[in-house]
């Protein structure tokens, strides 16, 4: 710094008569000098600095307080109330040097000033007070006087000196205590002006009122921030209330709200502030409640009773006409009797003065700590939504059934919503007032349902291309992008009866950047006509009077098990106003039933709802069986999610989650006429779209009797085969009647019912989802809540990452993403139930038919809705079914102890391939059987064999002709086909199809791993066509066998061509060690909740090149991941241990990775560190024969056991020049397009062999 142009820029003037001394004159003609000569400053006598009034200049920070006086000069404190570096005793001697003291005219001091140069130290400083309160804490605390605490610095920039202080001002009880206390009292929210400004008078710190452009943006660090000040303020306050306390900070956010609005554009100071210098508690208060008056009626339509100055001047003028000291009197005992009292700012109990200042210091230390922070948004404010989630989740109690829903699952149950589909529809057909999806959510809480919502609809408002578009849809879509949100006051609806929450969720909704919603004080309950319902919500339908019918979407998380609540409830709904009211006693507490029957009553015909409730919801009986008839009558049933206890904070209550489609009312109003008409003429037809729906019933329910049977049960004339059937006999013990008519009477009315419900369901699937328990569940739902002090609220289970990078539940950005269970749903609302299921989904996600979900062969019909869903699986054919076991035996095979040579080859599961064919190539097991043995399990020409333990399923067929000799080992099962009634290769093909395998996996029985056995095999259902029609079957399935195996075969001899191209390359070798780089595999747990990660293990080698990355494992992992563990593109990996030889020594090519991948321990990274290595060539080249061989030969013996690096190292590479090795990849790859056409072709085989069948039977 040029300390010439500082002193000049500060005023100073060379001394008269003097060489190298400036000096500058003051108030007083008192005078500075500077003595650049013998580097001295003299501060003119009456600043001290100790005994002398002399400073030897030694730092640049000396710079730094010579500035500093100067401006305390220039501002008028006077010099003999200036002190520089003061010591303070301390223990046996004395502390560090205070840099400047500011006392008053008694000697007490007012200002410390801690001087440090501009930049680095400055903030080093700052820093530190931020940390600990630093050095400048430790001064204050030897005296405990000063009013003011500075940490100051300045630098000459240009011509200007420019200066940063950071104050904090002293409250009163920041004397009390130790430094660690003081700290711990402190907001952490230093003022930077309130002492040099020209509006600041000496020993008045003033710091400037804040205008709306001065608010700051949330940042990160600054929720989280503000809540722990939150909680810290209330500690040292001994506020012992927490959750009145969290529900007064929602008070004054709407105070705040309603201030950042009224304000907005306007260059007005803002009341929500203390004003320094000008404010006390009155005042500040006073100005709190008018805010707060005015944003209840702005916000959520509420008149505040109260009484202000304004009041009192228009009302009672004539009382004091002019005598301006009655009416300040008049004023002071009003202001008395407005807020020494539980007002709607106490946070601590407030009854008299006294307790009035003690909740007056909290209140105005927590608007302390808001007052910076701008928290109106027009858009999403994800660090204010987090503040939200804090509070939310740690300090509102929740109580009456209520569970608050947290945004997550929100977010999971929208993302389930074909919501893009609803506002596409809308905003196409361009109607005026109906442009987008009306939505309700009718227990609206914490209004997460309602904030979620609004930025999804917005996020596809800002993603409509408005080209193609009406001219009314287009001009809103316009509008829409630029005011984000204006349109939810017409489409977003939310009623909440607690008015506490009501202001949480108004508040919320702020918070979250989109505060216009309809959110109405009332309960979700009332008649339609109730006074506090408005707009949409007052509308009835002539035919239907209990229904409003106005909604697209609803979403909620309403209030269950709600004690007595009948009663209370009278002034907003009764009798005329639900049908299940009449099943309520005055002490229920099933008020979620009601709720059930409202989303009916709000839907639209085709709405769409996801609904979380009590599991019991599914299985209790009582009100909760006519709640299920509500559902299945008025609803398609679209998808359920079971999720865990630990999904929600403050309940340990398992839910389920409904995603319903509202149905017409007449679509189950004419299937009951349907069905009762039946009864009565006995003629099947066409019902609900349900072809034989009478004969599917039976089938379903009844099995193994004839429609003609059923009939004689309706004729009241059971045949032999019903009165000998299961569900009859039950019916004859369970139902209690008087007589025949009676008994006759209740029977047919249940199975009318059944039927009515059996045709309803049928055509229904259901996606099912569920969380899973513990670990699984956390990694499923992607966060866990924590209650550590400093560490509350909702948290991802990945450090470094947020929840939506965590969760299995749903994309933030796509509806359809396989990997996420919400998309399932979503695209069966379309309808669409065939797509694969992801594997990542496979433990979380299933299809269900809705029949094989609920219960119809017992006398008491409750309609259940089972999630444990045990599948009956349906066969449709022309032709009669029969049991395999008519039409084949079963016999288990050999045990014997296998090894690799011997006389009779030994048939093992993993001998079987994928089309039925037995492998020859694979490592073949023999045994020496006795002539008894071979009797009894040798294999015969068309034995089919099924693996009935791994594998479960899997079969295959024995032809003579192609095999040798063959025994079949006790894991698998051999069927022998009665050839007079079924062609086993018929019988074989069967084995192949979905309708064989939907069997298999109903009969499968799980103890540590799946198995079927012989009896369940017997009783599989296969339709039985003539045997000319089984002929052709077999036939056309040969013609595609043949196509298959010529595939095949081409694809054998184009693999066979890439070996050869690498075959007797007649160049210089290297050992592979001296130009790659080797790296063990990653150990990890599968318990981790760490990053996730893609993994390579050794599944994904099997005949392959390169890894399918999109089917790579995913895993989590605990700490940072060292580099040397992540794959990149042109890396090698190889199989160094496993329990297949056959796998050891295999090699995979990593290309086109798009995220972070490892892998696994059995595995060895290869990485070429040579230019002149092409890495496809090097990878086609260790895939041969012969690098296997040389590996198999190193290894010492025909199997390999286990590959190290040392092996890998010695292996000699061919090295062609780079372009021969280019041109030899460029061949191979031509080569591989044609393999890969090809096998294209071969997979598409086993589905042409299916449509077969289909076509057929």
């Amino acid at each position: 710094m040029d300390v010439k142009k500082l002193i000049q820029s500060l005023g100073f003037q060379p001394k008269e008569n003097t060489d190298g001394i400036f000096i500058k004159k003051y108030q007083n003609n008192y005078c500075l000098e500077i003595d650049f000569k013998n580097q001295i400053f003299d501060f003119g006598g009456k600043i001290k600095i100790g005994e002398k009034s002399t400073q030897n200049i030694t730092k640049p920070e000396d710079w730094v307080v010579l500035e500093c006086v100067n401006r305390l000069l220039e501002k008028g404190y006077k010099p003999e109330n200036i002190t520089l570096e003061k010591v303070y005793p301390a223990g046996h001697g004395t502390s560090g040097r205070l840099d400047i003291c500011v006392t008053r005219d008694d000697g007490s001091e007012y200002l410390l000033i801690e001087c440090k140069t501009y930049g680095k130290e400055f903030d080093k400083a700052f820093t530190k007070l931020n940390k600990d309160g630093g050095q400048l804490f430790t001064y204050f605390k030897f005296s405990n006087k000063a009013d003011v605490i500075m940490l100051y610095a300045s630098e000459l920039k240009g011509k200007e000196i420019v200066y940063r202080n950071e104050i904090v001002k002293i409250e009163e009880d920041y004397r009390n205590g130790d430094v660690k206390d003081f700290y711990d009292k402190w907001n952490k929210l230093p003022k930077n002006n309130g002492v040099f400004d020209s509006w600041v008078n000496p020993y008045n710190f003033e710091s400037r009122a804040l205008k709306i452009n001065d608010l700051v943006e949330i940042k990160q660090e600054d929720s989280s921030f503000i809540f722990n000040s939150f909680l810290e303020i209330l500690r040292h306050n001994v506020v012992s209330d927490k959750p009145n306390a969290f529900n007064k900070i929602f008070t004054l956010f709407l105070c705040k709200i309603y201030d950042e609005k009224s304000k907005e554009g306007t260059d007005e100071e803002l009341d929500f502030q203390w004003l320094e210098g000008k404010d006390d508690d009155v005042s500040f208060q006073l100005r709190l409640t008018d805010l707060y008056k005015n944003g209840m009626e702005e916000f959520l339509e509420k008149q505040v009773t109260d009484f202000s100055d304004d009041d009192l001047d228009s009302k009672y003028a004539s009382l004091f006409a002019g005598d301006e000291n009655l009416k300040a009197l008049l004023r002071k005992d009003i202001a008395r009797l407005r807020l020494e009292k539980n007002n709607e700012f106490a946070i601590k109990e407030v009854y008299d003065n006294k307790s009035f200042k003690e909740n007056a210091k909290v209140v105005k230390e927590v608007v302390k700590l808001l007052e910076k922070f701008k928290i109106r948004y027009t858009q999403k404010q994800q660090y204010l939504s987090d503040f939200f989630e804090l509070l939310l989740t740690t300090g509102l109690k929740q109580e009456s059934g209520q569970f608050f829903t947290p945004v997550p699952i929100a977010q999971f149950v929208i993302k389930s919503l074909p919501i893009d589909k609803l506002v596409e529809e809308k905003l196409l057909a361009g109607k005026k007032d109906e442009l987008l999806p009306f939505v309700i959510d009718y227990a609206a809480g914490s209004g997460h349902f309602l904030t979620e919502s609004m930025h999804e609809i917005q996020r596809l408002i800002l993603k409509t291309d408005p080209k193609k578009l009406k001219t009314e849809a287009k001009s809103f879509i316009e509008v829409s992008k630029i005011r984000h949100f204006d349109w939810a006051l017409q489409y977003v609806y939310g009623i909440e009866k607690d008015y506490r929450l009501v202001k949480v969720g108004k508040v919320g909704c702020y918070l979250h950047g989109d505060g216009l919603a309809n959110v109405i004080h009332s309960d979700g309950l009332a008649n339609f006509k109730h006074k506090e319902y408005k707009n949409k919500l007052n509308i009835t339908q002539p035919d239907f009077p209990k229904e409003n019918q106005q909604f697209e979407v609803l979403v909620s998380n309403p209030p269950y098990s709600v004690s007595a609540f009948k009663n209370s409830a009278r002034e907003y709904y009764r009798e005329g106003d639900f049908d299940l009211y009449d099943k309520l006693t005055d002490n229920s507490s099933e008020i979620e039933c009601l709720f059930i029957e409202r989303t009916k009553q709000l839907l639209k015909y085709g709405g769409v709802a996801g609904i979380i409730l009590p599991s019991s919801i599914l299985s209790n009986t009582g009100i909760y069986s006519k709640s299920r008839e509500i559902i299945l009558e008025n609803f398609e049933i679209i998808g359920i999610a079971e999720l865990g206890s630990n999904t929600f904070m403050a309940t340990g209550t398992n839910t389920v989650t409904l995603f319903l489609r509202r149905r017409n009312n007449y679509d189950s109003i004419n299937l009951k006429i349907a069905v009762e008409k039946f009864f009565t003429n006995h003629l099947e037809v066409t019902l609900n779209g349900v072809e034989k729906p009478i004969s599917k019933y039976i089938n379903h329910v009844w099995e193994n009797i004839s429609f003609e049977d059923y009939i004689s049960l309706l004729k009241k004339e059971p045949n032999n085969v019903i009165t000998q059937h299961e569900i009859y006999k039950e019916y004859q013990k369970k139902i209690k009647s008087k007589n025949d008519k009676e008994f006759w009477t209740k029977l047919l009315e249940t199975e009318k019912e059944k039927l009515f419900y059996f045709i309803l369901a049928y055509p229904q699937k259901v996606v099912l989802v569920k969380s899973g328990e513990k670990d699984a569940e956390k990694r499923f739902l992607g966060y866990e809540f924590s209650n550590r002090r400093g560490s509350e609220g909702i948290h991802p289970i990945q450090r470094g990452k947020n929840i939506e990078d965590c969760t299995q539940l749903f994309d933030a950005d796509i509806f359809d993403n396989p990997t996420k269970a919400s998309t399932y749903i979503y695209k069966a609302f379309a309808g669409d139930y065939d797509f694969p299921i992801d594997e990542a989904m496979q433990n979380n996600v299933s299809r269900h038919d809705l029949v094989d979900m609920m219960t119809f062969d017992r006398v008491e019909f409750e309609k259940n809705i089972s999630l444990s869903v045990k599948k009956k699986v349906k066969i449709e054919s022309k032709f009669d079914l029969v049991k395999i076991g008519q039409i084949a035996s079963t016999q288990y095979g050999f045990t014997d102890k296998a090894t690799d040579q011997g006389e009779t080859r030994y048939l093992r599961i993993t001998d079987l391939n994928d089309d039925g064919s037995i492998n020859l190539n694979n490592e073949a097991k023999y045994i020496n059987p006795s002539d008894e043995t071979k009797t009894q399990f040798l294999l015969e020409n068309n034995d089919i064999v099924i693996a009935r333990s791994g594998s479960v399923g899997k079969s295959a067929i024995y032809k003579s002709e192609k095999y040798d000799k063959m025994i079949f080992a006790s894991y698998l099962i051999r069927l022998k086909a009665d050839e007079n009634k079924i062609l086993p290769d018929y019988l074989f093909n069967f084995t192949k199809t979905q309708m064989y395998w939907n069997q298999v996996d109903a009969n499968s029985v799980a103890v540590t791993q799946p198995n079927l056995n012989a009896e369940k095999i017997k009783e599989f259902q296969i339709p039985l066509p003539p045997i000319d029609i089984q002929q052709k079957i077999v036939s056309e399935i040969e013609v595609l066998e043949a196509k298959e195996k010529k595939a095949k075969e081409e694809v054998e001899k184009l693999k066979f061509n890439i070996s050869s191209s690498m075959v007797n390359l007649k160049f210089k070798e290297i050992n592979l060690g001296s130009i790659s780089d080797f790296k063990n595999g990653l150990n990890y747990s599968r318990n981790s909740l760490g990053e996730l990660i893609n993994i390579v293990g050794v599944g994904d080698f099997q005949n392959r090149f390169s890894p399918d990355v999109a089917s790579l494992e995913k895993i989590q992992i605990d700490g940072n991941l060292s580099d040397d563990y992540l794959l990149k593109t042109n890396d090698i990996l190889v199989v160094r241990s496993n329990g297949s030889a056959n796998l050891v020594g295999r090699f995979l090519f990593i290309d086109n990775l798009k995220t972070k991948t490892s892998f696994s321990g059995f595995t060895i990274r290869i990485r070429v560190e040579n230019e002149n290595i092409n890495s496809k060539f090097l990878c086609h080249y260790l895939k041969t024969d012969f690098v296997r061989n040389k590996i198999i030969t190193d290894s010492s013996g025909s199997n390999i056991k286990s590959l190290n690096q040392t092996l890998l190292s010695n292996i000699k590479i061919p090295l062609p020049p780079l372009s021969e090795q280019q041109k030899i990849v460029s061949e191979i790859e031509k080569i591989e397009e044609k393999i890969k056409v090809l096998e294209t072709e071969i997979s598409e085989i086993p589905k042409q062999k299916e449509a077969v069948l289909k076509k057929y039977l």
